[in-house]
């Protein structure tokens, strides 16, 4: 009967240690969690804003670009703006006005159709000369991040593979959500370095170093 007895008792103190035990591997962490109002969830946001400044010659604005294709009349002759690269082609003495209508995308990668100057405008005029964006760094994707949902202590990951989704997933982070990164994951500097980051701390590091000594290109 004390044989019986504690082998009961084993076997209880097992089960409680592997609860206890698995509740420590899925229960997100501190270290790992990202605060919404943190330093690193704001930074992120800023890595993952539309940057906007690389057809300034055409649009003069930083925090949205004209989505291509699209025509412009160029010295009084109409040329299609196929790539990022025909910008190079535009001098900044160039007589350039856009064809309407076009569609451009915000900085919170949100599209919005334009049919004229003055409605080009409005946006034109609601951009700061300097903009929150973090230019010279981008995440690689795709990644995943961990999502823990403390109303209903669910676990559910997100697979990511692009900014605007990065945008609007760290946008709506709320007090009852618990969001961690599946590290290890990888970013590419503004001159093609590949950067590793294994954990948060190293993640913000990256982030503040790499935008400390890069030039921004509406800056």
């Amino acid at each position: 009967m004390k044989k019986i007895w504690c082998l009961l008792i084993l076997g209880t103190f097992i089960f409680t240690s592997c609860q206890e035990e698995e509740r420590e591997v899925i229960d997100p962490t501190i270290d790992n969690t990202i605060p919404k109002d943190s330093q690193l969830a704001r930074l992120m946001k800023n890595v993952v804003t539309h940057d906007g400044s690389f057809d300034d010659i055409v649009d003069g604005a930083n925090c949205y670009s004209i989505n291509i294709p699209y025509t412009i009349t160029l010295n009084n002759k109409d040329v299609i703006i196929n790539s990022i690269a025909d910008y190079q082609d535009l001098l900044i003495t160039d007589n350039i006005q856009i064809q309407y209508p076009i569609v451009i995308t915000l900085s919170d990668h949100k599209e919005v159709m334009i049919t004229s100057s003055d409605d080009l405008k409005v946006y034109a005029d609601s951009c700061k000369a300097d903009d929150d964006d973090i230019e010279c760094i981008d995440f690689v994707y795709p990644l995943q991040l961990s999502v823990f949902d403390t109303r209903t202590n669910q676990f559910s990951t997100v697979d990511v593979g692009h900014d605007s989704q990065m945008f609007t997933f760290m946008s709506n982070i709320d007090d009852n959500t618990s969001v961690s990164i599946n590290y290890p994951i990888n970013l590419i500097s503004h001159n093609g370095q590949n950067i590793d980051a294994q954990h948060n701390s190293g993640l913000l590091q990256t982030i503040l170093d790499i935008a400390y000594t890069c030039q921004e290109n509406d800056k």
